[in-house]
């Protein structure tokens, strides 16, 4: 089946059919693993209705994908994506000029994970001190955690940097929701993918 990925631990899983634009309804970075296959979280934009406690929507049906054990299916979540959410008020849109900017950024992984307590990733900024963000639930998903930090200085032409340092799970616990209580090391990794620079303008 070329269209898919069935291999453990390679960020090239999910549909390849799915478009990677965030702005797309069936944004493969949405898709993620579950016993019943390739699946749209219910409530989804692309489910085509706004109930959440619905089964998510199947889109390729590989019974056992996710995985029982870690020796079964995709064994343990892989990061596959990472990226920067830039929101549209002034202390969201990573613009010069102000000391109260909110950093945020999301990982997304080929399972839904389950987090607990406070892991972190860190943004290098090139010219200053380094951002340390917090998982938070606001704005995550099954299979896509946000992690943030508010009240922070960058100014033009800082380059944040995501992707040069792993999550850290800082008494926290990152954890496959198919399997549940087992903490994923593997999937702390974001070294696996092409770091994610943004240069912040004036």
């Amino acid at each position: 089946m070329p269209l898919w990925g069935t291999a453990h631990a390679a960020a090239t899983n999910k549909p390849k059919f799915l478009p990677t634009d965030e702005d797309s309804k069936y944004s493969r970075g949405d898709c993620y693993a579950t016993q019943s296959g390739w699946v749209m979280q219910a409530g989804h934009a692309s489910s085509g209705n706004g109930n959440t406690s619905a089964d998510p929507e199947v889109l390729v049906a590989i019974g056992g994908l996710a995985g029982t054990s870690s020796t079964t299916g995709l064994k343990t979540p892989t990061v596959t994506n990472m990226r920067f959410v830039i929101g549209t008020a002034a202390t969201t849109d990573f613009t010069a000029g102000s000391s109260a900017q909110t950093l945020t950024c999301e990982i997304t992984w080929d399972e839904g994970v389950t987090v607990a307590g406070s892991p972190r990733v860190v943004v290098v900024n090139d010219s200053r001190s380094n951002h340390t963000l917090t998982y938070t639930a606001t704005g995550s998903t099954a299979n896509r955690k946000r992690f943030t930090v508010a009240s922070q200085t960058i100014v033009a032409d800082d380059i944040l940097t995501l992707g040069g340092n792993d999550i850290t799970l800082n008494s926290g616990t990152i954890s496959d929701t198919v399997v549940g209580g087992t903490t994923l090391a593997a999937s702390l990794v974001l070294s696996g993918l092409t770091a994610v620079t943004h240069t912040v303008l004036a």
